[in-house]
């Protein structure tokens, strides 16, 4: 059993099967897959043709399933993007890394070696950085990188003198090589596969099997005229079933020996000649198209298939012909493509006339993708400047500042005069202090107010205030008018760099916390870490909470910032360090949301506290315990659960509760509401799709992520804080 996978390239032809393969394999299979392009279950990256007609080339149903399956999830990221690609591994934590992330042949040189060679150095370089155990990593290559091997040897075995005859396989050797070295700098078991031609539906046109399909169905549709371009048909080649070459890289993964390089293929000699006529004869044209003979490539090598004995040896054999692979893609060009075509070209039936029959359903698809982009700026004095930079970047708009009472008394009435003050049509709405202004009740009073105030869309609705005021003005915000701009201006330390960061925003129900919200950004973050000197010490400890959090998901330089900080944030309101503090929590924040915006992926890390602290704060009505305060429970409770559970070792686990206790952190909590709020956790699961994904420790810096805590460890994670030196305080009898 191999566990977690993380597969690049997984939406490219190869990456798809090997999705599946593992989902089909392995039950208790975990898979990430990673790419550059945006996430799609139903199609791959690349284009195909129905005709004169070009599209994105449809995925067959067992691949639709399988990238819907909740064991697979994907994350789009460039592998360049080294940090980040670290800070994935992190939190993975894989077990085995499959590399099929690949500039095709007729790419420019320059994206060539930099997928085939960068890519494949990021990809090593983040792994050795990650500071995680080393996975087993498979390195997909091709077949191409033999050229013409100098020894003549037929099939081709493994130990071949390597000749390549074009600019795409010596990028493929050149990031073997490389490979190679770093590898084995950094003890990274791997194993190199070099795939030779795969074949199969949804396979790019660029290969010849593909090119010839799409071309025979067309002209047996009546979509083509009858007519076949193909080049040279004099050469032989080792054709492979895609799903063949994914059942082949799982055995690579599990018994290929490590620094050895196996081949992937049939083993067998095809002749392109006997593959146009099988794919004619598939299509039902093979009588009645004419020949249009292309140039063939200058580096086109006669004869070119793969020893593959050394896979053989491991229990590999081809499940698929080469005729049930190239009947298969046949069909889908007939079937598959052909009904997303339909659908692409929006082509409607005309309204029947009383004696046709009744038209068939009609299938329409609509394709809306956005991004955004906003800056968060942290800077000591930015208060002051903002009313300026506000009305810059929104030229001729009226603001209305939304802001509670505390915060309008100390910054919101001097704010909105000095937007006055430069011609701004400003006003402000105030709202009574404290998480229960989170509500239906406060929401309904905002939405009347900016109506009454002829708040339009091109209004902006400013948020002056803690993490109420942030996500009731953008749960505001994305409701009124069914939309309208908003930015965040953070008054406390957990706001600045936690909750005024992220679309997320939402308001309180009786029986769950965020339980009606949307995803809406804002077009601006703006943070003061001056204001923080007249925070009440509970909101500077609840703001420390969630800087905790986040250095528990990858930042133990932020752990150890605040470890040697207490008395500068506590007592001392040092600027300099709360603003370094802000500055790297919300940095890693921002770092874990960039992949997933929209939290499609509900086991985030950065739940991390947050499952049993939800409950609570929902158990305790929302009154007399701040957000971060229950947020340190939910820390505790998960450091103690995973210390139980022998995968948080002892030293950090206590690191852990120090530093909350350090900052006096849970503060005090009856035994009888803590108990109580696990009685909750069944609104925490609806939340979650009935799965309540548990984020556990396992080192200061480094979290993983469980299906399931079941009340009976909650409960015995509490009595144990109850005894715990430290912490037995914050569990009241």
């Amino acid at each position: 059993m191999t566990g977690r996978v993380l597969i690049t390239g997984a939406q490219g032809y190869v990456g798809r099967h090997l999705v599946a393969e593992w989902l089909d394999g392995e039950r208790d299979a975990e898979i990430v897959g990673v790419g550059r392009s945006p996430r799609s279950d139903a199609s791959y990256t690349h284009h195909v043709h129905r005709g004169r007609a070009r599209l994105l080339a449809p995925l067959t149903d067992d691949l639709r399933r399988a990238a819907r399956d909740p064991r697979y999830r994907y994350v789009s990221l460039d592998l360049h993007d080294r940090p980040a690609l670290t800070r994935l591994i992190q939190e993975v934590r894989p077990d085995v890394v499959v590399n099929l992330a690949a500039a095709l042949r007729d790419e420019d040189p320059d994206r060539l070696f930099q997928t085939n060679v960068g890519a494949v150095v990021a990809l090593i370089e983040a792994i050795a950085g990650a500071g995680v155990a080393a996975p087993r990593l498979v390195l997909g290559s091709s077949g191409g990188v033999y050229g013409r091997p100098l020894d003549g040897a037929r099939p081709i075995p493994e130990d071949a003198p390597c000749n390549p005859v074009d600019v795409h396989s010596v990028s493929k050797l050149a990031g073997e090589q490389v490979a190679r070295i770093l590898t084995a700098r950094h003890g990274i078991p791997a194993v190199w596969a070099r795939i030779f031609n795969p074949v199969g539906p949804g396979q790019d046109e660029r290969h010849l099997c593909g090119m010839l399909a799409a071309q025979a169905v067309a002209v047996a549709a009546g979509a083509l005229p009858p007519t076949i371009e193909v080049g040279p048909l004099n050469t032989t080649r080792d054709f492979v079933d895609g799903r063949d070459v994914a059942g082949a890289l799982r055995i690579l993964a599990a018994r290929g020996c490590p620094g050895e390089t196996y081949n992937i293929g049939s083993g067998e000699e095809h002749p392109t000649a006997r593959v146009f006529r099988e794919v004619l004869r598939l299509a039902g044209v093979d009588d009645r198209v004419a020949i249009v003979a292309l140039a063939g490539r200058p580096a086109d090598i006669p004869r070119h298939y793969a020893d593959i004995a050394k896979l053989r040896a491991l229990g590999y054999a081809p499940r698929h012909s080469l005729e049930s692979s190239l009947d298969a893609l046949v069909r889908y060009y007939r079937v598959t493509v052909a009904a997303a075509a339909e659908v692409a070209e929006l082509t409607l039936s005309p309204t029947p006339t009383d004696d046709e029959a009744e038209p068939r359903d009609e299938v329409l698809e609509v394709r809306a993708t956005q991004s955004h982009a906003y800056p968060v700026q942290i800077a000591s004095g930015l208060l002051d400047r903002l009313p300026a930079r506000l009305q810059a970047m929104f030229a001729e708009a009226s603001m209305v500042v939304l802001t509670d009472q505390t915060v309008h008394g100390l910054y919101g009435e001097r704010f909105v005069g000095a937007l006055r003050s430069r011609g701004v049509a400003a006003s402000e709405v105030v709202v009574p202090d404290g998480e229960a202004s989170k509500s239906f009740q406060r929401y309904q009073e905002v939405i009347e107010a900016l109506h009454q105030r002829r708040f339009d869309r091109r209004a902006v609705l400013v948020n002056l205030g803690g993490g109420t005021i942030t996500d009731l003005g953008g749960f505001v915000a994305s409701t009124y008018l069914r939309g309208v701009a908003y930015v965040n201006v953070p008054t406390t330390l957990l706001a600045q760099h936690d909750s005024a960061i992220g679309a997320k925003v939402a308001v309180n129900t009786p029986w769950a916390k965020n339980f009606v919200g949307a995803f809406h950004h804002p077009r601006g973050v703006f943070c003061d870490p001056g204001v923080l000197s007249t925070l009440a010490p509970r909101d500077v400890a609840a703001g420390v909470a969630e800087a905790v959090k986040v250095a528990l998901c990858g930042d133990a330089a932020l752990f150890e910032l605040l470890e040697r900080s207490v008395d500068a944030v506590t007592r001392a309101r040092d600027t300099r360090v709360l603003a370094e503090v802000v500055r790297r929590a919300a940095a890693r924040k921002i770092a874990l949301l960039a992949p997933d915006p929209y939290e499609v992926d509900l086991r985030r890390v950065l739940n991390l506290g947050h499952t049993f602290g939800h409950a609570l704060e929902t158990e305790m009505a929302y009154v007399g315990l701040l957000h971060g305060e229950a947020v340190a429970f939910g820390i505790a409770v998960a450091t103690t659960v995973a210390h139980a559970r022998e995968v948080l070792p002892t030293v950090d686990a206590e690191r852990i509760l120090a530093l909350l206790a350090a900052y006096g952190l849970p503060p005090p909590v009856p035994r009888a509401r803590l108990r109580a709020a696990c009685q909750r956790m069944d609104e925490i699961r609806l939340v979650r799709g009935r799965v309540l994904n548990f984020v556990l420790p396992v080192r200061v810096g480094v979290v993983t992520i469980v299906p399931e805590v079941s009340d009976g460890e909650i409960l015995a994670a509490l009595d144990r804080l109850a005894a715990h030196p430290a912490l037995r305080r914050c569990v009241a009898d």
